[in-house]
């Protein structure tokens, strides 16, 4: 007991000194980044704004959600609704997801690289990025869907399979739509994940904004931006630029949580959907 005791007083303690630290760094950010956080700044270009860069980045993560959602979904329901738990194949995907997911993100970024810009002949651009982040993404999307699908009781499916229904039909209308808020909750933390990669981008898009936008020109993004104003940006005020693109980029973080999880209660979650494990 006495023991117990001292370790729920040392966690509390730690997480205070955690949520002390986060705090400090959070309002040294807000006290430099919100004066020059205004609509000029967040709609402008060059060297007076970040309207490219905002625009860059949701380019990028809606092109890779509209990529990896369909196929984490399909993979999840292939892997988890119609082969055997154990089955050979289910330990290969496990396998694959697990490593793609372990991997260094500029390493996967590379490999991207030198299929897209090597081979194919790609330009450093909007898409090549989107190839890469699509990669990286895929494996954190499978898991989601494998959590979501597989907190859906299994009461659903035998009762929609005793009615006559098939397989198919039964995770079209019965496990999909009952796993659906969990399934957006999980996208809303994968779009929150995209939009602070960094290492992928400047390899695949590159630091500098095309004067004529198109997907097949090069174009940074907020995160990528923050890290080139910070490492190589030689103009006046860089850490108060750096700083409000940082607080624009949490902002937009924030929002989509907060949108993905209201939205997510309005269809309701499966019990123990997935818990960013």
């Amino acid at each position: 007991m006495v023991r117990g005791r001292r370790l729920f007083g040392l966690s509390a303690v730690l997480a205070v000194l955690g949520m002390a630290g986060f705090v400090l760094v959070l309002g040294s950010l807000l006290k430099s980044g919100l004066p020059l956080l205004t609509w000029r700044f967040l709609t402008s270009s060059g060297n007076v704004g970040i309207g490219p860069e905002i625009l860059n980045t949701v380019v990028l993560c809606s092109i890779t959600m509209i990529v990896t959602v369909p196929l984490g979904l399909l993979v999840a329901v292939y892997q988890g609704e119609y082969l055997r738990r154990q089955s050979r194949r289910v330990r290969e995907l496990d396998h694959l997801r697990a490593t793609l997911m372990s991997a260094p993100t500029i390493v996967l970024a590379l490999a991207v690289y030198r299929v897209a810009v090597g081979w194919w002949h790609w330009p450093v651009s909007l898409l090549t990025g989107a190839l890469a982040l699509s990669v990286i993404n895929w494996p954190f999307m499978v898991t989601v869907c494998r959590a979501a699908l597989s907190a859906v009781p299994d009461s659903y499916r035998e009762a929609s399979l005793a009615l006559g229904a098939s397989r198919f039909e039964t995770v079209v209308r019965v496990v999909i739509p009952a796993a659906l808020g969990t399934l957006i909750e999980g996208i809303g933390m994968a779009l929150a994940r995209l939009a602070g990669e960094s290492a992928a981008l400047i390899v695949t898009t590159g630091v500098n904004v095309s004067q004529h936008w198109s997907l097949w020109g090069p174009g940074e993004t907020l995160a990528v931006h923050i890290w080139y104003i910070r490492t190589e940006g030689v103009v006046s005020g860089r850490d108060a630029e750096a700083a409000a693109t940082g607080v624009t980029l949490m902002i937009g973080i924030s929002v989509v949580l907060w949108l993905s999880n209201r939205v997510a209660q309005l269809f309701g979650r499966s019990e123990g959907g997935y818990d960013g494990t």
